[in-house]
């Protein structure tokens, strides 16, 4: 996709993304880039897709103030294909254990399978969200899953599996839905109210999961 027929593209950039000048770079790209308070993400590149950016900086004080754990919950939550970006532009303003800073990622792309990218600036940072925005839309017609198959070794692993792509599902609620309603039928069932009996399943949560599960799907 030429930058001269991207201006019908439309994403959405966080607020507090202004003053890095990627949201101006992107325009200038041909993209059009609205500004908007998002509650989770820095850049919304489609309805399934949200870019959360961090320079090093913010990246090592999230592990400090232990924000980084309640973005990684937000991103799944309202996603289903979240990216983390990591824009090592500077030397930190705080010093972190290598083991701290590498835990943290690790916790990232092994316990959440939220790919992290490496860039060195946000010209680099600009560059690489256009790249993906014409990855998205270059063939909008393709239809592609939006998460990887894996091939369960286990009726019982497949069970979890189907769960947790509901929102603010993982492995260890999935596993006690299952144990408390028996069945994946049975939970695809239940009404919100009995949904949050389940500890950790709030009403906003029990209204998200029953929402997509009775939608009426359009194409």
């Amino acid at each position: 996709m030429p930058r001269s027929e991207s201006r019908s593209i439309c994403i959405v950039a966080d607020m507090r993304e202004r003053a890095s000048g990627i949201p101006q770079a992107l325009s200038k790209m041909g993209l059009e880039v609205r500004l908007k308070n998002l509650v989770a993400g820095d850049y919304l590149l489609a309805p399934h897709f949200a870019v959360e950016r961090k320079t090093n900086s913010d990246f090592i004080q999230s592990i400090f103030d232990r924000r980084l754990f309640h973005q990684v919950q937000s991103l799944h939550a309202h996603f289903p294909h979240p990216v983390w970006l990591l824009e090592e532009t500077e030397k930190p303003a705080r010093e972190i254990h290598p083991h701290a800073y590498r835990g943290a990622l690790l916790y990232l792309s092994v316990l959440h399978h939220l790919p992290v990218l490496h860039t060195r600036n946000a010209g680099e940072t600009a560059d690489l969200i256009f790249a993906m925005v014409q990855m998205l839309y270059q063939q909008p017609d393709r239809q592609f899953t939006f998460h990887a198959k894996k091939r369960a070794t286990s009726p019982r692993l497949a069970q979890r599996y189907v769960l947790e792509t509901l929102p603010g599902i993982g492995p260890q609620l999935a596993d006690t839905l299952l144990q408390q309603f028996g069945s994946v039928h049975a939970i695809c069932s239940a009404p919100p109210e009995e949904l949050m009996q389940v500890a950790g399943i709030g009403r906003s949560r029990a209204g998200k999961i029953y929402d997509i599960l009775h939608r009426k799907y359009k194409s």
